[in-house]
């Protein structure tokens, strides 16, 4: 069972919500509409006539419309309550309000909701979007992403125009017949203004709809019309696009300027007046012209829509996901924090580099396992075979001193849906000493920041950093049968994730960086250069060396030069250590 909820405002809602359960059915899903509408499978009572005002309305702003103390209100609630409890609904798709989203999702079903044009970056809105397993648009999907959906981008479905109308076979279209249709919510035109154009143009008969004067199905109206004038809602752009109908949209006022915006994404499909012409102008509009409706993309709309929403309603829970990270006594506090912040439903795995016990006892939440040495390669690799053995599909490996961001694993996990063979890496943050921040992102500036829900493929795998990546069990086991994975060779500090990237670029596994998927490194004492590491890096600079040419960490290296403690010889290229004593402590 899936359920749909259709807003009572205007008709394009149950239009919508009935061509996508007659998809869902054909696809073996039984559905339910609730509503308030007429028409609807389960009937629900009419919650307007709030009283409330101000701060009390909108929950502080949280929500659109929470009246309080109003029992129709709270009678609507128990009926979707009472109807999830007695169903059990595998997902429920929300056509539209923020409120019932929200509800049926803190009763534990996933939720799909429908995006509307608009300005939409409220508060509500955003909830609604963010807590979404899916995000259903009824537009093509060339249309630029809304600004106020594209935090959402990873989750948005562009399915196109979701229309009922089939056209008819035989209808000749009448280039001198106009039909006006005004949508459910009134219009700005008045019956003096279209005297008006009927004055100045007898040559054309005119066919009005709207109000109280409306036709159960319009199909044949629009299939034999010159030209349709008509406001912009959703649905009215889609039935135009489905009848191949020239027309002349002129948005009409709603909230959120939905129809405004929304008519932007019509130029070279339709004529859009933002305010009604002038009389004169009329003639030169009804001109019959060419049209371009194939475009909205409205032939299979409701069966993809539908398809989204079952996709959800399958895999309601997404990937079993592993945290994996390495830690030791020094470390023991960030860990803490790490462990202690890091959503519930993600398994955690410490790779102790030393000091299990000390860690077993300060994060009883995370499944230790020791190191069999101190190497970071040989560490890494075993937090991965661990956590698959734990039933991961998704690995993702954050440095202990990283604090993950609530986007954190969500951004990684919808970027791994959309790139199940590729490595993906998000920003890191460095905080300032005392801060435990986890909602404020200033990402370092030497490594890209694509805006959350964007994925960019990177160009650099040199920028590749072992602070915050993820990937899929599947794709870690590729990678261990291709190259080993992390090469144990490198021993101690430095090197080893660098090499790694080498290696995914040269075995033409793609390395995406995912904007939003913030992590934020804890502050602690640094040396820069890290003379604690001095031989590890050196060594480690040299095998790389061998390896592919060149040498990493060469800022370190040339500190270190220029202290006077290594040097680099020209045959064979390589660094040596000259002087020990220059170690600072």
């Amino acid at each position: 069972m899936i359920g749909i909820y259709a807003h009572h405002h205007g008709a394009g809602h149950m239009h919508r919500a009935r061509e996508i359960q007659r998809e869902l059915r054909a696809m073996g899903r039984e559905a339910a509409i609730l509503s308030t509408a007429e028409g609807a499978d389960v009937p629900l009572v009419d919650d307007a006539g709030g009283a409330s005002h101000g701060r009390a309305m909108t929950a502080g702003g949280t929500l659109h419309y929470a009246p309080t103390g109003l029992p129709a209100l709270q009678e609507r609630f128990a009926q979707i309550a009472s109807w999830v409890a007695a169903h059990h609904p595998d997902a429920f798709y929300v056509d539209v309000s923020c409120e019932v989203a929200l509800f049926v999702r803190a009763m534990g079903v996933p939720v799909v909701v429908h995006a509307m044009p608009g300005h939409r970056g409220d508060a509500a809105h955003q909830l609604a979007y963010a807590q979404a397993d899916a995000i259903v648009a009824a537009w093509p999907d060339w249309v630029e992403v809304p600004a106020h959906l594209r935090a959402h981008a990873d989750r948005l479905h562009a399915v196109g125009g979701i229309s009922r109308l089939v056209p008819r076979a035989g209808v000749e279209r009448d280039p001198r017949h106009v039909v006006v249709m005004a949508g459910h919510g009134g219009s700005t035109w008045s019956r003096e203004d279209w005297a008006a154009v009927e004055r100045v143009c007898p040559d054309y008969r005119f066919t009005f709809l709207g109000g109280a004067r409306r036709v159960a199905d319009p199909t044949v109206l629009l299939q034999s019309a010159g030209v349709a004038v008509t406001a912009g809602g959703q649905n009215s752009i889609a039935d135009l696009a489905a009848t191949d109908t020239p027309a002349i949209v002129l948005p009409q006022p709603r909230p959120f300027a939905e129809q405004v915006a929304g008519a932007r994404a019509l130029a070279g499909l339709a004529t859009v007046r933002t305010a009604f012409p002038a009389p004169d102008e009329w003639p030169a509009l009804l001109e019959r012209r060419e049209t371009h409706w194939q475009r909205w993309q409205t032939d299979g709309a409701a069966r993809r829509a539908a398809e989204v929403i079952a996709g959800v309603a399958a895999h309601p829970d997404g990937p079993r996901t592993c945290v994996i990270t390495l830690a030791d006594a020094n470390r023991l506090d960030h860990l803490v924090n790490q462990v202690g912040l890091m959503p519930l439903g993600v398994d955690h795995v410490t790779v102790a580099l030393a000091d299990a016990d000390a860690l077993e006892r300060a994060v009883p939440r995370s499944h230790v396992v020791a190191a069999p040495a101190r190497n970071l390669a040989a560490a890494r690799n075993l937090g991965a075979r661990t956590a698959i053995e734990r039933g991961a599909k998704a690995l993702i490996f954050l440095d202990a001193d990283c604090l993950a961001s609530d986007a954190l694993v969500p951004r990684y996990l919808a970027a791994l849906a959309r790139r199940p063979d590729a490595v993906v890496a998000g920003p890191v943050t460095y905080m300032q000493e005392g801060e435990l921040r986890v909602t404020a992102p200033d990402p370092h500036p030497a490594r890209p920041d694509p805006a959350p829900g964007e994925l960019v493929d990177a160009e650099d795998y040199n920028l590749f950093w072992s602070l915050s990546f993820a990937l899929t069990a599947r794709t870690w086991q590729r990678i261990d049968a291709t190259f080993g994975a992390f090469d144990p060779t490198y021993e101690g500090y430095g090197g080893e994730d660098t090499d790694f990237a080498r290696e995914l670029e040269r075995h033409g596994i793609p390395l995406v960086w995912v904007g939003g998927a913030h992590a934020f490194h804890q502050w602690h004492p640094v040396s820069s250069p890290p003379w604690e590491h001095l031989e590890d890096i050196v060594a480690n600079a040299n095998r790389f060396y061998a390896k592919w040419g060149s040498f990493p960490m060469q800022g370190w290296l040339d500190a270190f030069v220029a202290e006077g403690a290594v040097v680099k010889q020209d045959a064979p290229e390589r660094y040596t250590i000259r002087n020990h004593e220059l170690r600072r402590p």
